[in-house]
């Protein structure tokens, strides 16, 4: 079923219209504590700053703060003013976005502007309550739609399978949707399965928009997200570090370091890349998680490599920049010269044995081990803070419904 690709890939100098950063909203909704509105916005006027103009920032029953933090900023001039929003509506609990929503009626402009993307809409659907939710926003005054076609795909991509999404297309299309969000809800899409399905989307479908939101359960939200343009997708989605429910979605930075390797253009702007790690770093304080220290592309020590022999990116004369450390496994003879003429020059190493050197190299090994105890009771230590931290933070259903039962029983005796 999977063989041939309906539409031919294209793999380097192209160009995709729209990039998405999800930061706002999957990752808002992953973190177990409350973030600022402030410290929201300081995310976002730092992926302005690097270049990203299309942000997702709310979602379903949030109340739309940073809707309206960035419309006023945008009127001011303190945010640029093609800065495009979108709030994604959840049809099983629209009545409450809307009512947020009705109560900026005035500001029709914001709501023209906005894109507003209707997740579940197969919520009662034979009481019509996507096309209910949908007809309440236009008369609210907007104009541009999105929506999502939630998927399971553990059980893969069928004939069968592929009619149901077009049915939910052909339904979101007659109402006016023009931007279809395929979303791999579970994270269970393999790139040659995506592949498939995006290119024969985009020929069945050649006037509308789509994009993929990949999940990263199994590990491929960046395989198929970049698979999802190079099959003809016109917008990509992803956000600061992979933060978002579950396991996350696709980074954004590892996303643009790609696209940037292939000559691949995303977007209206030139986009600093060293900005987006630099903001994907301070995203993980401001979300307050633990750093992911070897993330790829925007980890805080991600560029630490071995020093010496061990050093294959060295060895084959990459040019990238990094710091170094050595362990165990790196002490060798020529490791340690190499430091030695990097950071003790005046030392005359041309008479010294080998037997020597390998002393050496067991006093250090010593040393190492004997540190390493005190390293380790550090490191449970603090991994046994951490996991407490978490758990006696964070609101469980159990302590919400708790917290409910008081407000609701206690307070009225």
């Amino acid at each position: 079923m999977y063989a041939l690709s309906p539409l031919p890939l294209r793999h380097e100098k192209f160009s995709v219209p729209y990039l998405v950063d999800e930061t706002l909203r999957e990752g808002i909704e992953r973190t177990a504590f409350p973030i600022s509105l402030d410290a929201k916005m300081q995310i976002l006027h730092s992926l302005t700053d690097a270049g990203i103009r299309d942000f997702v920032i709310g979602c379903g029953p949030e109340e739309p703060l940073v809707w309206d933090r960035v419309q006023q900023e945008k009127r001011d001039g303190t945010l640029p003013s093609d800065t495009q929003t979108t709030f994604i509506i959840l049809v099983n609990c629209w009545e409450t976005a809307y009512y947020y929503f009705s109560q900026r009626k005035q500001n029709i402009e914001d709501i023209e502007d906005t894109i507003f993307s209707f997740g579940m809409i197969t919520y009662r659907k034979n009481e019509n309550e996507f096309e209910k939710a949908l007809m309440a926003f236009k008369k609210l005054g907007a104009k541009k739609f999105k929506a999502s076609i939630l998927n399971n795909f553990r059980t893969s991509v069928s004939d069968q399978t592929y009619s149901a999404i077009c049915q939910q297309i052909d339904w979101a299309i007659s109402l006016g949707v023009s931007i279809i969000r395929i979303n791999d809800s579970l994270g269970s899409l393999q790139p040659h399965i995506t592949q498939w399905l995006c290119s024969k989307l985009v020929k069945d479908y050649p006037g509308i928009t789509f994009c993929l939101h990949a999940h990263n359960d199994n590990g491929l939200a960046v395989a198929n997200a970049m698979q999802s343009i190079q099959s003809g997708f016109q917008m990509i989605e992803g956000s600061l570090a992979g933060f978002g429910n579950r396991s996350g979605i696709a980074p954004i930075e590892q996303v643009l370091k790609l696209c940037l390797n292939n000559d691949i253009k995303l977007g209206n702007h030139e986009i600093n890349l060293k900005k987006i790690i630099r903001t994907a770093q301070a995203c993980e304080e401001i979300f307050l998680q633990p750093p992911n220290i070897y993330r790829s592309v925007s980890g805080i020590f991600e560029t630490d490599s071995n020093y010496g022999v061990l050093n294959i990116p060295d060895f084959l004369e990459a040019k990238d920049e990094k710091s170094y450390f050595i362990n165990l496994v790196g002490l060798h003879p020529n490791t340690i010269k190499q430091a030695l003429k990097e950071y003790c020059p005046s030392l005359d190493l041309t008479n010294i044995p080998s037997q020597r050197w390998l002393h050496v190299i067991e006093l250090i090994k010593i040393k190492m081990q004997a540190e390493a105890i005190e390293t380790e009771a550090k490191y449970k230590a603090l991994r046994l803070h951490l996991h407490n931290y978490y758990r006696s933070s964070a609101y469980s259903p159990q302590k919400i419904a708790s917290i409910a039962y008081k407000l609701l029983v206690e307070n009225e005796a």
